[in-house]
């Protein structure tokens, strides 16, 4: 059957004008928008839920990571990379006790030394109070429609939400939608991966007796990540925890024919294994309605069968129940943004360093097989959030690097955020001296980032 279209002609209201739009308020969107308005442009954050926090705090469990792999590598320095704004979401938390802060690991310090783990509920609490006290407007509930351009500059974009068709007009926008939606809207080059990686639904239970838990893993050898750590409880101390289910024949059989891994997790709570990731789909392209759809129905399937065959087979979880699933499919990688320059595995394995760089990172989720070498951190340049033939745009988060097994590194929530404070930084400049992105005095920029408490050396 031929393809049917409707043609439509609106005239759509600019309800807002800002020097800043950041679309999408989840890891790396939340701290754009933070250091923006900090450093003095008007901002604008949009997301589609009511909460901020977007795959942090919808499935993804510890950050990875503020430091260094220096557990891999005797002898090698200690290093906290990331800093700055992320480090003080961090700190605000544990003042609340939304998080024990950074641990280290007892077990699996090859994959990653240090752990950040956080209560997902007070880090809504702790974002918005940060937003509101740097004066962000927050638009939840709102979709990205479409973009405003003249010629090759975005200049604005129309928004979709209960107040209906809207329009905000910007001096630049920050795309931290994770599929990369507003740029490939203005037309920047971009390429899709999704075949090569996966999609998860990570799960919570409530009731687990954790100590019987660990000591039925710990008879049988398969804990492969353990951390300790003082949580109100007398007879529970384990924070986190990842095990191999596969030794237990039944799981091995399950989980091979249905792509599921791990699990691994955290618990935060007594009797509460608070994230349990381990539910897999591969080659799921997330900017398709229909494949995004069925993916949903597939995971939460897996999470319920692979709980019940937990409480059935497994010491520990024999009273437990699924406390929490997430709102949403998690997803890796979907389009990648092309920008000036494209992070590669030689260059972060190598700890490459760059005159543009703007932040610093040192973690790499496929460790220990894949690893930064000797324990080195590596430098993203702003060229790498600069999207080509598309002015006015900065982009952050899991949309930069094509290479998978690059972008195995740069995806990672504390990168993500690490380049929120860099776009966000950059922005606000742009819109104080009237430059666009690529204009910008990159010398300046990383001044300012450095005075701001980023991580540079």
């Amino acid at each position: 059957m031929e393809k049917r279209y409707i043609k439509e002609e609106k005239q759509t209201p600019v309800n807002y004008l800002c020097d800043t739009i950041v679309a999408g308020g989840g890891t790396a969107g939340i701290v754009a928008a933070i250091a923006a308005a900090r450093n003095g442009a008007k901002t604008i954050l949009i997301d589609r839920y009511g909460f901020v926090g977007g795959t942090m705090i919808n499935g993804a469990g510890p950050l990875h990571s503020f430091f260094n792999l220096y557990k891999a590598f005797p002898g090698v320095e200690k290093v906290q990379v990331v800093r700055g704004i992320p480090d003080e979401i961090i700190e605000r938390m544990k003042q609340k006790g939304g998080s024990p802060g950074h641990l280290e690991q007892e077990k699996g310090g090859s994959y990653d030394s240090v752990i950040t783990l956080i209560d997902w509920e007070i880090f809504k609490e702790v974002a918005f109070e940060m937003l509101e006290e740097c004066g962000v407007t927050v638009l939840l509930h709102t979709m990205v429609a479409d973009v405003i351009k003249d010629e090759d500059r975005i200049t604005g974009v129309i928004i979709e939400g209960k107040s209906g068709r809207e329009a905000i007009l910007a001096e630049n926008v920050i795309d931290t939608t994770g599929d990369g939606d507003i740029a490939a809207m203005a037309g920047a080059p971009f390429v899709k991966r999704h075949d090569t990686t996966s999609v998860g639904m990570p799960f919570g239970m409530m009731n687990v007796d954790m100590p019987k838990l660990l000591h039925f893993l710990e008879e049988n050898d398969m804990v492969n990540q353990l951390i300790r750590a003082d949580k109100g409880s007398e007879t529970d101390d384990v924070i986190r925890l990842g095990f191999e289910l596969k030794k237990i024949p039944i799981f091995k059989e399950y989980m091979e024919k249905s792509g599921m891994w791990g699990p691994l997790g955290f618990s935060l709570y007594e009797g509460n294994y608070g994230y349990i990731n381990a539910a897999n789909l591969r080659a799921v392209d997330a900017t398709n309605t229909e494949e995004l759809s069925n993916a949903e129905i597939k995971l939460r399937r897996q999470i319920m069968t692979l709980s019940r065959m937990l409480r059935e087979h497994v010491p520990g979880f024999e009273k437990a129940y699924v406390s929490w699933t997430p709102v949403g499919v998690g997803v890796r990688l979907t389009r990648v943004i092309e920008c000036e320059h494209d992070m590669s595995l030689d260059e972060i394995v190598n700890g490459k360093r760059f005159p543009d760089e703007v932040m610093l990172y040192g973690f790499h989720d496929c460790a220990p097989r894949i690893m930064i070498k000797d324990g080195k951190y590596y430098g993203i340049p702003y060229r790498a959030l600069l999207p080509k033939k598309v002015e006015g745009l900065l982009v952050a988060g899991r949309m930069i690097t094509s290479e998978w097994d690059a972008h195995m590194s740069t995806r990672n929530t504390v990168s993500c955020m690490a380049q929120g404070q860099a776009v966000g930084t950059a922005a606000a400049l742009c819109a104080k001296q009237g430059c666009l992105p690529r204009q910008l005095d990159v010398d300046k920029l990383r001044e300012v980032l450095k005075e701001q408490n980023v991580f540079l050396d």
